[in-house]
């Protein structure tokens, strides 16, 4: 009985081990504007894929789509912004494009204690305040991404239902859906 006990306890383990992979849909609004929706899919926390597309009312005026790949400390960026295609290096995105691999590293990471920080190539996001394990509020420095803050559910704690990004362009709030 204790050995199948033993076998049930590690195939559950090795089912739940292998499969990390969560596939989560967030809607993106832009300056409180519903801007387009955001599909990420999580391999694993160094293997991330995330595309993204204009929807709605501001399709009409701007057409933006992108597909984003981490693999590690290595980024890629492919962005079609009203219907001319751009590569970017890891570097690039560092510097220009910082919100998304900034999203990604959010959905990745759950250590928020005051004071300690997530670290993307030079780009420090520090941890400033917690309020009641619900909301997170960070700094983030070296970047054109100034602000970001977190809410999550009361009741799960697994993947924020909102993340709100500020930028030097203006504010991105992400709803998952």
């Amino acid at each position: 009985m204790f050995k199948s006990l033993i076998r049930c306890v590690f195939l559950i383990y090795l089912f739940y081990g292998f499969s990390y992979a969560n596939t989560l849909k967030y809607s993106v609004n832009f300056f409180g504007i519903s801007a387009g929706v955001i599909t990420i899919h999580l391999k694993d926390k160094d293997d991330v894929e995330c595309k993204g597309d204009t929807k709605g009312l501001f399709s009409l005026f701007y057409s933006y789509s992108f597909y984003f790949k981490q693999q590690g400390n290595n980024l890629f960026l492919e962005e079609i912004k009203n219907n001319e295609k751009k590569i970017y290096d890891t570097k690039e995105i560092l510097q220009k494009k910082a919100w998304i691999p900034v999203f990604i590293n959010m959905l990745t990471h759950s250590n928020y204690e005051v004071g300690s920080s997530i670290n993307i190539g030079n780009i420090k996001i520090i941890s400033e305040e917690n309020i009641q394990n619900e909301i997170y509020f960070f700094r983030v420095e070296h970047s054109h991404t100034k602000r970001v803050i977190l809410w999550y559910d009361k009741n799960t704690h697994t993947f924020p239902r909102f993340i709100q990004i500020e930028t030097k362009s203006g504010i991105i709030t992400f709803e998952r859906s």
